[in-house]
């Protein structure tokens, strides 16, 4: 039987902007949930108890909302955003 890991594509980006590719394309995307996996990948990379500390959130809320059990807020996000070191730019798309 062949053992398999979860894939976490962080684990084969090498550099920032590959990291920035990767989440405004994932951000981008049609499904939001894409964006919060995304986040989810990078929360995994970056250590779940470091994050939970960072941001003042325990681990398993964290867990829930990395693996879709539960939709984050804002706030949620936000503080995630925070302690990865990830901005988020808003721009146009159309004048209003």
């Amino acid at each position: 039987m062949m053992k398999t890991t979860k894939f976490n594509p962080f684990n084969y980006i090498t550099n920032e902007t590959e990291i920035q590719i990767f989440l405004n394309d994932c951000l981008h995307d049609d499904d939001p949930q894409t964006f919060i996996n995304a986040l989810g990948y990078l929360v995994d990379k970056k250590g779940v108890s470091d994050v939970a500390k960072l941001t003042g959130l325990n681990r398993e809320s964290l867990y829930k909302t990395m693996n879709g059990q539960t939709k984050p807020t804002w706030d949620t996000v936000y503080r995630l955003m925070q302690a990865l070191k990830v901005d988020l730019s808003v721009s146009l798309l159309e004048p209003v």
